[in-house]
């Protein structure tokens, strides 16, 4: 995982997913298209935010912040 002033970078099944601080408090989540990375990525965000279909990332409440950044990191080091 790289970090760096509100912003996280992983690479996971070989495509790298970012995560960024919003101004609103939340967080966004987003990678390029990829089938094995979204059935993977998802289910960490469903339920935590919400799905933005018009920057195709998902919003992460301020409150899962943490736990989604773990779950990455640990979906990273697999």
């Amino acid at each position: 995982m790289l970090q760096g002033n509100g912003q996280w970078m992983f690479l996971i099944l070989g495509v790298r997913v970012h995560a960024r601080n919003l101004p609103i408090n939340n967080m966004a989540v987003a990678h390029r298209y990829n089938e094995a990375v979204r059935s993977v990525v998802e289910p960490i965000c469903r339920g935590r935010g919400h799905w933005d279909p018009e920057y195709k990332n998902w919003v992460i409440f301020d409150q899962f912040r943490e736990i989604v950044l773990e779950e990455l990191g640990r979906l990273e080091r697999q």
